[in-house]
């Protein structure tokens, strides 16, 4: 069993606490502590809905590219780790990695680890052991002041535009 310490608003519904980067570090040892949740910023996104409980990171570095560095990720707090399906990105708070944002492959049942992976292909796959793990948040909603640039190096437009002259090629032929 695991304590989750959370604020309410006046109407007793729950809010969501953000965790910046600079909070990151503290927030290891104060993740269960009512007063160190108390003291984070919190808001309300009513399009997340009613059921859960949500909390957001502010992350840093580049290993989820195309998620900018200082992108905030809104989580919703998971309890029952076994559950996680391969490929969901979620917010892992471990004793060892402290606070990171990774896709997560499930191996509890075979090793007792959870598989993070970076979407930034540059950062190789790691693994934690469970029971350095002490909250996991899947990833639900990211608020950015940077947008995603699109992927168009030379060799995707160049595959773009050969996808293209065959579909035409096609067409000719069909006439």
């Amino acid at each position: 069993m695991r304590v989750l310490a959370i604020t309410v608003d006046d109407d007793q519904k729950e809010n969501i606490e953000l965790v910046p980067y600079k909070a990151s570090a503290g927030y290891l040892n104060g993740y269960a502590d009512s007063e160190f949740i108390e003291e984070l910023p919190r808001f309300k996104l009513p399009m997340l809905g009613t059921t859960g409980t949500f909390r957001a990171f502010e992350i840093s570095g580049d290993s989820m590219l195309p998620i900018a560095s200082g992108t905030v990720i809104v989580g919703r707090y998971v309890d029952d780790w076994s559950q996680i399906k391969d490929g969901t990105p979620c917010i892992v708070v471990s004793q060892k990695e402290g606070v990171v944002f990774k896709r997560i492959f499930n191996k509890i049942k075979d090793t007792a680890v959870l598989r993070l992976h970076s979407d930034n292909p540059v950062y190789s796959p790691y693994e934690v052991h469970v029971e350095d793990v002490v909250e996991i948040w899947e990833a639900k909603s990211y608020i950015s002041s940077t947008f995603p640039i699109a992927d168009l190096s030379l060799d995707k437009l160049s595959s773009i535009v050969l996808d293209l002259q065959k579909e035409v090629q096609k067409l000719k032929k069909a006439e």
